[in-house]
């Protein structure tokens, strides 16, 4: 069975979301083999959607696109 979540964030202008979306997408290239994670914008929102086997694993790489977009945020003023 595959799991699948998707994530939305908004902000407040296409630029923050350009910007968030670029670095989070970065992060995703050190994802776990076998998961699937893209991070797109459009417009003021960006959408993360993953998918996995392994609920644990969706979990724990949601746990991480929280913090990541959390730390990106605090450090980038958004």
């Amino acid at each position: 069975m595959h799991a699948r979540a998707e994530l939305v964030f908004h902000y407040a202008s296409e630029e923050e979301a350009s910007h968030m979306a670029y670095l989070l997408e970065l992060d995703n290239r050190v994802a776990p083999r076998g998961i699937r994670v893209k991070t797109v914008h459009k417009g003021k929102e960006v959408k993360t959607h993953t998918e996995h086997t392994n609920i644990g694993t969706l979990f724990a790489t949601i746990d991480d696109l929280l913090f990541c977009e959390k730390l990106i945020s605090e450090m980038l003023r958004l």
